[in-house]
């Protein structure tokens, strides 16, 4: 059976309902499309039970469909309109906590929380206090600049989030020993990414942060002049036929144990996976990226979470159109492809103008550099030239001439690079000095001050 493939941004909006009536609000809006989708999905991911994970595609274990969104656009180009416009939307997101992060030590705290037992309060237990949050971070810098504090925990908490990896460490104080267990969470986040603050997220490309979002632009070139009409009437996604969450007692005995493996019957019998089920094209990608990373053929490093990245989206996107089913198909998955290669690119096009803005500031700073190294020069020149005509004024009364080199060694630190002769052809060329015999060179020239 051959892959499906979507071909053109027409072919991919046209696709489903859902997706033309996203495209259309968002012209209506004047956002871009594309920005606007992916926050949505981002919203849908918010919404999903943490306990709705994605079929292995290597091994055994489940994924997740934890999503990480970056807007780009610089200031003023509608990154919080389309954030305003994806809530009107999609406005139902199962009280997910929102919140900024601002520590790795703070992300826990959104989803566990500790309450004491006993009369005297000695012993507690771990609980969960929300399985999901929406994190919106309006600018990157703002996270940079958290991440920057010494000893700060909060990109490889992001990166260990996004991927659906246990979060929280041992802490000495029980009181403040959070942990909060794999497929116990449910975390989307959205960021605005301004091209001249690209490297706030590039930057940790080791740590595999850029690699795990989905990137779409605050552009749309071809938004038509007349701004159309508001589609008639409203996107065909219900969220309340989405999985149910599970219940409390489930997510406290998970949180308790720490891990599903440590629960009764390994979590089968109190907190149960629901899996979403993936079609052959995703394992034969999978396949073929396997084979990419263990030979290390990858064309670009930024692309070594591809298939990890459209999993989410496919699952996402499925969930999107068919709330009630947990079967990805392949028309699911030709559009997550072609949805992860416009994030690539949109992505690749913001580095061209990151590094074109580099580029530039290194010039400019280059031109600003020689101008003041010019003025210093001419600066420096001016002195030399007033400090060797006061010298043979007095040196030399009678105008006899001064020989170039002993005018030099005389003006000491000043004869260093020539100064001194540079500043005798100028005085000459000036005529405040004359050239009165010796020979041709400014060194074994005769210089006096002028009679003319």
């Amino acid at each position: 059976m051959m892959a499906l493939k979507i071909n053109g941004d027409a072919e991919f909006w046209h696709a489903r309902s859902e997706l033309t009536y996203i495209h259309d609000y968002a012209r209506a809006c004047q956002v871009s499309p594309w920005a606007l989708l992916s926050v949505v999905l981002a919203r849908v991911c918010a919404a999903v039970p943490p306990h709705v994970a994605t079929q292995p595609l290597y091994g055994n274990a489940p994924g997740t469909l934890n999503l990480f969104v970056a807007v780009l656009g610089g200031s003023g180009d509608g990154k919080g309109l389309t954030e305003r416009m994806a809530r009107a939307l999609l406005p139902d997101i199962r009280n997910a906590t929102t919140a900024l992060p601002v520590s790795g030590e703070g992300i826990p705290a959104l989803f566990a929380t500790r309450e004491t037992q006993g009369e005297d309060g000695r012993k507690t237990v771990i609980r969960c206090v929300n399985p999901r949050a929406l994190l919106s971070v309006p600018e990157i810098t703002s996270l940079g600049g958290s991440a920057k504090r010494l000893g700060s925990t909060l990109i490889p908490t992001l990166t260990s989030a996004c991927s659906g990896e246990a979060l929280g460490g041992f802490n000495k104080n029980e009181a403040n020993r959070l942990t909060v267990p794999e497929h116990g969470y449910r975390i989307a986040l959205i960021t605005g990414v301004q091209p001249h603050n690209l490297n706030v997220i590039m930057d940790e490309e080791g740590t595999g942060l850029p690699q795990r979002f989905l990137w779409a632009d605050t552009a749309d070139y071809d938004a038509p002049e007349k701004v159309p009409p508001m589609p008639a009437g409203r996107l065909g996604f219900d969220v309340s036929a989405l999985p149910e969450d599970m219940p409390n007692s489930g997510l406290d005995a998970l949180y308790e144990a720490g891990d599903r493996w440590r629960m009764i019957d390994h979590g089968e019998a109190n907190y149960p996976l629901t899996i979403l089920r993936y079609p052959q094209s995703a394992f034969t990608a999978a396949e073929k990226d396997g084979w990419d990373r263990l030979h290390r053929a990858r064309q670009n490093p930024l692309d070594a979470h591809c298939i990890g990245l459209t999993v989410k989206i496919a699952g996402l996107l499925a969930l999107l159109s068919r709330p009630d089913s947990l079967t990805v198909t392949e028309e699911d998955w030709a559009l997550a492809e072609y949805v992860y290669r416009r994030s690539a690119e949109f992505r690749d096009e913001a580095i061209q103008q990151f590094e074109d803005i580099k580029r530039n500031l290194k010039a400019q700073a280059y031109t600003l550099d020689s101008e003041a190294r010019g003025e210093a020069d001419a600066r420096m020149l001016d002195r030399i030239k007033a400090g060797t005509l006061k010298w043979l004024d007095s040196h030399d009364p009678g105008r006899e001439g001064v020989v170039g080199h002993e005018i030099s060694r005389a003006r000491g630190r000043d004869s260093k690079h020539g100064m001194v002769y540079a500043a005798l052809e100028s005085l000459y060329v000036e005529g405040k000095v004359d050239k009165v015999g010796g020979g041709p060179t400014p060194q074994s020239t005769l210089w006096a001050v002028s009679t003319r």
